[in-house]
């Protein structure tokens, strides 16, 4: 009986050392793994937050911000929890089209050459022709219309570039022409009215440089194919007098452009039933209308 009292306290022992070293193990791997976890969040805070999609400050995927801007990781990550920002949306057209309000306030009588080099001048500006409704010039309301014409295009999604904003300015046919070339623009349009002799001439016509011009001659099917578009478009709009598509060496607008360019005249303000349409807004919403259709047609929007 002694023996088997002895024997009991020895397996006592050893349960108690096991168990003693079982409980200091277990102590061990818990001050590891807090140690590894207070290291892995000292680390994920070093984060530089980005914005999130509702404007507030926010963290990057995973995390939480409050409103000082820390930033408290979540304790579980996943992988799929990353957001990818939505594209910037992009407008539906992306073509540069520049406007030459034709004429201005102050006249230029002075002379520039009808294109580079050439030996024939012209006339660098005049104010144009005279409304017989309203007395007012058409340089008045070449910028009128222009403004109201490139409100439409960039409803359309097109980049305007214009020439002038303004009456009072001195700028040339050629030095105009010579301005957009410098630009992004991709095409150019000038717009003009026209004045006659006779009171009954009316009616709607594009210019163009010829297949043969001296200057451009390389622009000839591209100006013809958008001076076409863009006219069709106005008489079928309007049913105004078809003065058709003419071919013009002598215009400086077309002789200093280096993209394709036409010179649109809308009517004569010298007859009297086309001269009081031309200022009213719903005339000239129709005649915007076809211009800027005719525009899509060119670049197949």
């Amino acid at each position: 009986m002694k023996q088997l009292s002895n024997l009991t306290k020895i397996m006592f022992c050893i349960v108690s050392v096991l168990l003693v070293i079982t409980v200091a193990l277990g102590i061990a791997t818990a001050v590891k793994d807090g140690k590894e976890n207070n290291e892995n969040q000292g680390q994920s805070t070093t984060v530089t937050p980005i914005p999130d999609l509702t404007g507030g400050a926010a963290g990057t995927p995973g995390a939480t911000g409050t409103p000082d801007g820390t930033i408290t990781p979540d304790p579980t990550p996943t992988p799929d929890a990353t957001e990818t920002p939505s594209p910037t949306p992009t407008p539906a057209n992306k073509h540069v089209v520049a406007i030459d309000p034709g004429q201005q306030k102050s006249e230029m009588k002075d002379q520039e050459p009808i294109g580079p080099g050439a030996e024939k001048t012209t006339a660098k500006m005049s104010y144009g022709a005279t409304s017989v409704t309203t007395n007012k010039r058409e340089y008045e309301w070449t910028l009128l219309f222009s403004k109201e014409l490139r409100a439409e295009l960039e409803a359309r999604g097109y980049e305007v570039i214009m020439t002038r904003e303004e009456n009072d300015v001195k700028i040339s046919n050629a030095e105009r022409a010579q301005k957009v070339s410098e630009t992004d623009a991709e095409i150019y349009v000038s717009i003009q009215a026209d004045a006659a002799g006779k009171e009954t001439a009316h009616g709607i016509y594009a210019q163009v440089p010829s297949r043969d011009n001296a200057y451009v001659k390389a622009l000839y099917n591209d100006s013809k194919k958008l001076a076409k578009a863009i006219h069709t478009r106005l008489i079928a709009e309007t049913g105004a007098y078809d003065r058709s598509v003419r071919e013009d060496d002598s215009l400086p607008a077309l002789n200093y452009s280096k993209i394709p360019a036409t010179v649109l005249t809308l009517g004569f303000m010298t007859n009297n039933d086309e001269d009081t349409k031309l200022w009213t807004a719903e005339y000239r919403q129709k005649l915007i209308k076809a211009i800027c259709d005719g525009i899509d047609e060119y670049f197949g929007e």
